[in-house]
Parts: structure tokens; C-alpha cells; sequence
């Protein structure tokens, strides 16, 4: 039974934040027993959200992967430079559809799948690859960090007919990359030194950057986009998900969705 297998290898006691309120992992589990007796439904999503939807008027097919992010259900992370570039805490995946209980629900199973039952996992993630290039074909791109930054080299390198593309803070794993059908864009933070100092490297790096900023852009923000950073022209991600479309070297900006000007003002 993978509740009990679960319960005999999760950490019961970490402090997790679910259905609006505090609480631990291994109340969770008890409160949601049938459905954490059971494997995920799915591992990939498609177009399961609105931003990698408008892929289609490109004609990419985005199967999109959502894992607890950083610590959300383990003292190990899914996200390795999470607490250093400060993202941990303004995580997507509180927002949106994200933040609902389904869809928290299902981070869990499939993060608790990805740890303690890894083999049946990656058999899970390999069929449901399969699957998706047999339904799309070509069309098909394929982002496995919805809201993790984990390293899946090994898997990618097995599927060269299929185009990856991934958000990472890990500009030495985007470096060392050899696959040549997954496209990485590094995600920029001015949140301390280190995130700063990273993202002036992958300035002088050249390489594909993202930027997000607390702001809609709209006329009410006393916060705008600027033009340039460091010299280089920013450009619009917000028009699509599909990231390996960008010219090598683009910096992108991404404003704030699903925010009123009160509470993002609050957060400036």
C-alpha cells in the first residue's frame, strides 16, 4: 500500500502549508488517505495552464510537470538555489489554479512518488512521454520544472525527437547542459549578492534570461519595466511559454498575473 510505504518514509513532521492553514505532512496524508494510496493520475499536464496554452498559436503542444517546490514536503529541496535567490517564499505554487487544494493535493503525490517510489516514477514519466509524442508528434514540447528546478538529463538525453525547455536559478547546470533538445532560460533575481552577481554572469554569458517583475505593466503601477538591463534590451515573454522559440541571448521580462494594484503595491 504506497499510504503505508509513505508513512514509513516521509517525514511526517515537516511543517507544511496546506488548504489554507498549517499543518504537517502526515496529517495530510492521514486526512487524504485514499488518494494518497494511489499512484498519481498523471505526471504531465497539458496546456494545463493558461500561460503555456498560448503555445498554440505557435502550434507547440506544452506538457507541463508541477512538483512541490523547494521544501514544500521534505527537508531536501526541489529546487537547489531556491533559498539563495529568494524564491522560495513567492513560489508559483501558490498561485492560481496552483494554490487550490486539488492541485496541491496532487504537488504532494507526485513529489512523495518522485522520492520514495523513484523507480516507479521514472517507468510513469518515460510512459506518459511516450504517450504525449504519439498523441502530438512534433508539436510537443515538454517542461518537466513547472515549479522544481531538478536535473533530468539522464531521461532527456533518451528522447532527442522531443523538445524540452525548463526555467532554472542553477546557471551551472544550464552551463554544463548537453542535451541539444532542451532549451533552459535562466530565471534572473536581484534578490541578494549572490543571485546579482549570478545573473551579471549569465548577462556576460549571453545566455536566454527571464526576469520577473511585481507589476502588470498598466498605468496605476508606480513600478515599471525598464528598457535595459545591463546594457541589453529587454523583450516581452509574456506573449508565450515556448521559450526555445526566443533568439539566443534574448532577456525577457514577465509582469505579475492575477494581482490588484493594492496588493502588489503592498508587495513592492
Amino acid at each position: 500500500m504506497l499510504y503505508e510505504h509513505y508513512k514509513k518514509h516521509a517525514e511526517l513532521n515537516h511543517s507544511i502549508y496546506f488548504d489554507g492553514k498549517n499543518t504537517t505532512l502526515g496529517q495530510v496524508l492521514d486526512d487524504h488517505k485514499d488518494y494518497f494510496n494511489k499512484p498519481p493520475s498523471y505526471l504531465l499536464g497539458i496546456d494545463s495552464s493558461y500561460k503555456v496554452a498560448k503555445g498554440k498559436k505557435l502550434k507547440v503542444v506544452t506538457a507541463i510537470q508541477y512538483l512541490p517546490a523547494d521544501k514544500m514536503i521534505s527537508s531536501n529541496t526541489f529546487c537547489s538555489n531556491a533559498d539563495r535567490n529568494g524564491c522560495a517564499k513567492d513560489c508559483l505554487k501558490d498561485s492560481g489554479r496552483l494554490g487550490m487544494m486539488n492541485s496541491q493535493r496532487a504537488m504532494i503525490s507526485r513529489g512523495l512518488f518522485y522520492l520514495y517510489m523513484n523507480a516507479s516514477y521514472e517507468r510513469q514519466l518515460r510512459y506518459e512521454l511516450d504517450k504525449a509524442y504519439m498523441t502530438y508528434g512534433n508539436d510537443l514540447a515538454v517542461r518537466l520544472n513547472g515549479t522544481s528546478d531538478i536535473n533530468y538529463k539522464d531521461v532527456i538525453k533518451d528522447y532527442p525527437h522531443i523538445q524540452f525547455y525548463d526555467y532554472t536559478k542553477n546557471r551551472n547546470m544550464m552551463m554544463k547542459n548537453k542535451n541539444k533538445n532542451h532549451h533552459y532560460t535562466f530565471s534572473g533575481s536581484m534578490f541578494s549578492d549572490y543571485s546579482i552577481k549570478e545573473l551579471k554572469q549569465a548577462v556576460k554569458d549571453k545566455l536566454n534570461i527571464a526576469l520577473a517583475f511585481n507589476t502588470a505593466n498598466s498605468k496605476q503601477d508606480t513600478l515599471k519595466i525598464p528598457h535595459k538591463l545591463f546594457g541589453v534590451e529587454l523583450v516581452s515573454f509574456d506573449d508565450t511559454d515556448a521559450r526555445f522559440k526566443d533568439d539566443d541571448g534574448s532577456i525577457g521580462y514577465l509582469s505579475r498575473k492575477g494581482s490588484s494594484i493594492k496588493v502588489r503595491q503592498q508587495d513592492d
